[in-house]
């Protein structure tokens, strides 16, 4: 099954149209969308048109030295993102930022806190 340009199949990367690059695209996600937090994450929920692609943006704070660090944890999120299918089937635009705090978790707590997440923020808007 092939949804906005990207197979629900688990073995191909995240197509590059779906990531927020410009400024506007991510001050929207600060202005319209609605704002989730965790213990390892800051998730902005933003609901978008029926017939634009979902768009994401992934962000860590530079409170966290070393710009290895930062790509490593972003690669991690971008991973996380790209296997778990309903976040890229659910009708609206994920905004990750990831807290200081996610340099003491490794790869399997990454994963719960940010699906945990994403599955709250995606029930809170299916319950509106």
């Amino acid at each position: 099954m092939v949804y906005f340009g990207c197979s629900t199949n688990l073995n191909n990367k995240l197509p590059r149209r779906l990531i927020a690059k410009k400024k506007d695209e991510i001050a929207l996600f600060f202005s319209h969308g609605k704002k989730f937090s965790s213990p390892f994450f800051i998730l902005f929920v933003l609901p978008r048109e029926t017939d634009s692609f979902p768009k994401v943006f992934f962000a860590v704070s530079k409170k966290i030295r070393g710009a290895a660090k930062r790509n490593l944890i972003k690669r991690r999120m971008r991973e996380i993102f790209r296997q778990y299918a309903p976040f890229k089937l659910a009708p609206y635009s994920f905004g990750w930022i990831a807290k200081e705090r996610v340099l003491t978790a490794n790869f399997k707590e990454m994963r719960k806190d940010m699906i945990e997440l994403g599955e709250k923020a995606i029930h809170f808007f299916n319950r509106v």
